[in-house]
């Protein structure tokens, strides 16, 4: 078959590689489509301390496809949500991929019927953005802004809004920032917020959240930065304003459910998210030198 295998930082090749051969109770799935994703891109330019074993490496994690076994079309998470011994899942980038027994106990699930398959292979990220919204104990009626209006960050509108609370999107291209009220959210200056939601991902974005927090407010860190890395907080701030910082990472078992049942919905336009259509040849291209208006594109083998 065909797969995309990363070598290196910027070292992503189109290879012919064996077929993979599903143990027990594995299950053996034709991708459809995958999808690109922030965290792909990071890691094609820096590497990534989890997501990738030794190199080189499969690549890529969010998928629908057809389980060659019955014939279903079938989505699941990259991992069985486990953070104690986390094992994740790659090569969603083939035309084949072996979904490993312990996910398929958890979070394989079949793509509910009239649902396109790359809004269906949003089912991942979105699992993320619930798990980060639920790390902020919302119970309707809050401020929510939220750093970033890339994917992540009007998923995270949705799954707020969702909430009861109200998302509201500081920063962002524009074309990105008109996206904002389809996803339940508003643009503005974020100030005197309930909760702050980091979805930019840099060392400046982290520092920018505690001056947007109201005191006694909460401040999810969702998305992550280099190991090693370090940021300055206002002592002051976290100490005599009791500022609550807390961390969101990954999903559970539970968000994975809850993030297909939300796509299918149709509550919000989800096939906005997905900007562009390439191949596997172009992909490495694409993550080389990404399109201004690239939001998130689909793969198709």
């Amino acid at each position: 078959m065909r797969a995309l295998i990363f070598h290196g930082s910027g070292d992503l090749r189109l290879e012919h590689v064996p077929d993979p051969e599903p143990g027990p109770g594995d299950v053996l799935v034709r991708v459809e489509v995958a999808l690109t994703d922030g965290t792909d891109l990071k890691t094609f330019r820096r590497g990534h301390p989890l997501l990738l074993g030794e190199l080189p490496s499969p690549f890529g994690h969010e998928f629908c496809g057809i389980d060659t076994a019955t014939g279903r079309r079938v989505v699941a998470a990259n991992s069985d949500g486990d953070l104690d011994d986390l094992q994740l899942l790659n090569g969603a980038y083939a035309e084949l991929l072996v979904v490993p027994e312990r996910i398929v106990q958890v979070n394989l699930h079949p793509a509910p019927s009239g649902l396109a398959p790359e809004v269906a292979a949003l089912v991942e990220p979105l699992a993320c953005c619930l798990h980060g919204v639920d790390r902020a104990e919302l119970s309707g009626g809050e401020q929510v802004t939220i750093l970033g209006a890339g994917p992540i960050g009007l998923m995270l509108c949705a799954c707020v809004a969702d909430a009861g609370a109200t998302p509201v999107v500081l920063g962002g291209r524009a074309e990105r920032r008109a996206l904002v009220p389809d996803f339940g959210g508003v643009t503005g200056e974020g100030t005197g917020a309930d909760v702050v939601i980091d979805a930019a991902g840099t060392a400046t974005s982290w520092c920018q959240t505690l001056g947007l927090v109201r005191k006694g407010g909460t401040v999810v860190l969702f998305s992550g930065l280099p190991s090693g890395e370090r940021v300055e907080f206002d002592a002051y701030k976290l100490h005599y304003e009791e500022v609550t910082l807390r961390g969101a990472f990954h999903h559970t078992p539970h968000t994975v459910r809850a993030a297909l049942a939300f796509l299918a919905s149709g509550a919000y336009p989800w096939n906005k998210l997905i900007t562009h259509r390439v191949t596997l040849e172009e992909v490495p291209a694409l993550f080389a030198d990404p399109p201004h208006d690239l939001l998130k594109a689909a793969v198709i083998p």
